[in-house]
């Protein structure tokens, strides 16, 4: 146990006094006129010395934590403008393909026939038409021009006699109902998409 206790003392002599060595041998050397006194000084610069080199080495942990931070700073700033690059040109690419598809678009719909919309007849007009249609077809097949064939209208009571220019205000508007028809039964037929 002695030994023990020996050797522990030795290392601790040696950890924390280890600089009296130093220090004695350096008042051996210049044999000051007050060596206690320079012993003290000594002790006090040394400690100073001790800190100053344990705060510089603080530093310089502290520093290349710092530099490690930086680079991994720099490397998710790269990630992240990469990624904003990536997004840009995909997002360009995306217009660009939107804008290729307007213009076919446009292309294709300039290919196609105008249509133009024009009002449907009333009720009435659709029926003054259709049959005026219908005398027609039926006068084509006697064997006597359409415009040959001419219906009277018959008076009811109640009813007002029209005049001639009711008349012809009348056939001016199923002929245009005939014109109409016939435009919309010509678009009736097949698409193509």
């Amino acid at each position: 146990m002695v030994v023990n206790n020996n050797r522990m003392e030795a290392r601790y002599l040696k950890e924390n006094l280890g600089c009296l060595t130093a220090c004695l041998s350096e008042v051996a050397e210049k044999r000051p006129h007050d060596p206690i006194e320079y012993i003290a000084f000594w002790l006090k610069k040394h400690i100073e010395n001790e800190r100053l080199i344990a705060n510089k080495e603080e530093e310089a942990k502290q520093l290349e934590r710092e530099k490690e931070e930086e680079a991994l700073e720099q490397e998710r700033r790269a990630k992240r403008l990469e990624e904003a690059r990536q997004l840009s040109e995909e997002e360009a690419e995306r217009r660009k393909a939107e804008e290729e598809k307007r213009q076919r678009e446009a292309a294709s719909a300039s290919k196609l026939p105008v249509v133009e919309e024009k009002e449907e007849p009333s009720d009435g007009e659709a029926q003054a038409a259709q049959a005026e249609q219908a005398e027609q077809e039926a006068g084509q097949t006697d064997g006597t021009p359409p415009e040959e064939s001419v219906t009277e209208p018959t008076v009811e009571e109640g009813e007002a006699t029209t005049t001639e220019g009711e008349e012809a205000e009348k056939t001016e508007q199923e002929e245009s109902a005939e014109a109409t028809q016939e435009e919309t039964s010509g678009e009736a037929g097949p698409t193509e998409e």
